[in-house]
């Protein structure tokens, strides 16, 4: 259902993600509501393994991974874990020291949801061993914990998007353990993407949303419905995996926070060379960009906001198997989790004035491209059309700081 172009740069090959570019034209929503458009969902492990009714994790062997069995080989990347067997990608041990986040105890008190259009009917074991393995919290339905609802009252049955659900979740958990999870699964098809977060919007206690997709068309049909935020609910998208070029939605309104990529080598990261980034062709540039005065706007809105890792892959545990990711959807969810991290909502005026008062919340990116266009492609100081303002560093700190 979804597909994208990106160059796997573990491989040279061209890879799916697990970001999900759904971009759905507003007249074939209109026209034929169950026409998916193009989009991207791209997974990396390291071996190939075909799930059925599910997403392709591609990956590649290493000389030291063992094979589990036929159809799932070993994993590159591969670390020590819980339990005695190698787990493939980044844990959550690795993100709390990355981005100097508090660990096992963070999280208290909130309550982070994911959107996406999936069931999700392996999630509580999934996230049970993968909580288990990394020492977390379990966060199970029946410890009120983890709720699950589906968009219309009716089951919504698995689909290309379940392994995306699965990382969402997991990722939220590894970076806010203590927080609660709220999954929201929509149909798939039609604008049920599109409109599912504004379902949310109104939900008591909601800290943050996640949405690791992106869609196409028209914007001002759905814009309101993001922007339509009265208690202040942050709102993550990924940017997209297939670098420089048009930006997609929801990620380019001005109401969503927009979350680049980078990669990370012994703990210096770069830009991602797969992120989504760029100028918004049809969004004009908002106050808090004008205000703190990204280059090169010509009066855009540019995306993305923030950055996390995206191409260094992170590990997940899906129907049973350690796996790993790649993708902006990777780096959203850190954001989401972040969110349960501090006592403010996380705002547009918050990023931008923290990046001026207290330049030391982020890691500012400085090398990396994410494309052949210059200046556009290309990390730099201070704001970047790749990584935004940057990788979370003392952001949680000074956040709980503030008056």
């Amino acid at each position: 259902m979804f597909i994208s172009r990106q160059d796997n740069r573990l491989t040279g090959e061209k890879i799916r993600t697990a970001y999900n570019d759904v971009r759905h034209s507003i007249n074939s929503i209109q026209q034929d509501r169950s026409k998916r458009l193009s989009g991207a969902l791209l997974l990396l492990t390291l071996a190939v393994l075909i799930l059925p009714g599910s997403a392709l994790l591609f990956s590649k062997q290493t000389a030291n991974a063992a094979q589990t069995n036929p159809s799932h080989l070993a994993f590159a990347n591969t670390r020590g874990g819980r339990g005695g067997r190698a787990v493939p990608g980044l844990t959550p041990q690795d993100l709390w020291k990355q981005y100097n986040l508090p660990g096992v105890n963070g999280g208290a008190g909130q309550l982070l949801a994911v959107v996406i259009d999936s069931g999700e009917p392996n999630i509580e074991s999934d996230l049970t061993a993968y909580s288990q393995r990394f020492g977390l919290p379990t966060c199970t339905v029946a410890n009120g914990c983890l709720t699950i609802k589906n968009r219309g009252g009716q089951p919504i049955s698995p689909g290309p998007d379940e392994a995306e659900g699965t990382l969402d979740l997991e990722t939220i958990h590894a970076v806010a353990p203590q927080a609660k999870l709220l999954l929201y699964s929509v149909q798939h098809g039609g604008d049920a993407l599109a409109r599912g977060p504004a379902d949310l919007m109104n939900m008591p206690g909601l800290k943050a949303i996640n949405m690791s997709y992106g869609f196409g068309g028209n914007t001002q049909q759905y814009q309101a419905l993001f922007a339509n935020n009265p208690h202040n609910i942050s709102l993550f998208a990924a940017s997209g995996d297939s670098g420089h070029g048009p930006t997609a939605h929801p990620a380019s309104y001005p109401g969503v926070i927009a979350v680049g990529g980078t990669t990370i080598t012994n703990g210096v990261e770069a830009a991602w060379r797969g992120a989504g980034g760029g100028l918004a062709s049809n969004l004009p540039e908002p106050a808090y960009q004008k205000t703190y005065g990204i280059p090169q706007a010509n009066g855009l809105r540019g995306v993305p906001d923030v950055a996390a890792v995206a191409g260094t892959p992170m590990t997940i545990y899906l129907r049973g198997q350690w796996n790993a990711m790649v993708g902006t959807s990777v780096a959203a969810p850190i954001w989401t989790g972040i969110a349960g991290l501090v006592n403010k909502p996380i705002t547009h005026d918050m990023l931008y004035s923290l990046a001026k008062s207290q330049p030391d919340s982020f890691t500012d990116i400085t090398r990396g491209t994410n494309g052949s266009c210059g200046f556009l492609c290309s990390a730099q100081t201070g704001y970047d059309y790749i990584t935004g303002l940057g990788t979370p560093k003392n952001f949680v700190k000074n956040v709980n700081a503030l008056p």
